[in-house]
């Protein structure tokens, strides 16, 4: 699970703190239980400052990965469409 930093420990408004936290709440949804490293978690935080479609993006591709993987590995007859439908 990827924790925001302490408010008030980096040089940073409010309202960096609240967009940051959803996505980081969003990155949590896709990520789930996976253990991280301190560094990869350190790099999610830092991708959380950036703008909200880029997040988007890299879960996307990330959740669309995951599909593929599971696909392909776990023998699911689903494509993509019906998964998503």
């Amino acid at each position: 699970m990827i924790r925001q930093p302490k408010y008030g420990s980096r040089n940073v408004n409010d309202l960096f703190y609240e967009s940051e936290k959803r996505r980081l709440e969003r990155m949590n949804e896709i990520l789930g239980e996976v253990e991280l490293s301190r560094a990869e978690e350190k790099t999610l935080v830092w991708l959380a400052g950036w703008e909200e479609s880029t997040v988007e993006n890299l879960l996307s591709v990330i959740e669309k990965a995951v599909r593929k993987w599971a696909s392909k590995e776990c023998g699911y007859a689903q494509n993509e469409e019906e998964i998503s439908g």
